[in-house]
């Protein structure tokens, strides 16, 4: 089974990617690793923590060989997702469609996942090639939806 798939496996049966967003590189590994040993398998460290992509680095160089799938949130262009793969993150995760960001993903084999919100969006988002639609912004969804 492809690396891709793998990841794909692991979302799929934890059924959760954990958000982490903090005020400093510190605070962020601090709850990484908290939330590793609390039996998350997937992290999204979004890009507005401070040196985002040096946790990322930092996380995929002690986790990606365990099992840990560490990702990059509030990604917004292909230039940070090759910034994010190139510093482990096999995950991608955008607030709403980017296609620049889903074309470097899908050229490196990275899960993307991509926000949407109306049902046009959403066959969009599929259509650009993501891996998984996120409805977004969250606070505005309802499960009926």
């Amino acid at each position: 089974m492809t690396r891709k798939l793998e990841n794909l496996k692991t979302i799929y049966e934890s059924g959760v990617v954990l958000i982490i967003r903090s005020e400093s590189e510190e605070e962020a590994l601090v709850v990484a690793e908290a939330a590793i040993q609390g039996g998350i398998k997937a992290l999204e460290i979004t890009m507005s923590v401070p040196n985002a992509l040096n946790v990322i680095q930092t996380l995929a160089n002690q986790y990606s060989n365990k099992g840990i799938l560490v990702g990059a949130g509030t990604v917004l262009d292909g230039e940070t997702a090759r910034a994010a793969i190139l510093a482990g993150a096999e995950l991608l995760v955008s607030p709403q469609l980017n296609a620049d960001m889903i074309k470097v993903a899908n050229r490196y084999q990275a899960i993307t996942i991509s926000g949407a919100f109306t049902p046009k969006e959403v066959i969009e988002t599929l259509e650009a090639g993501a891996d998984i639609v996120k409805l977004f912004p969250a606070e505005v969804v309802v499960p009926s939806m």
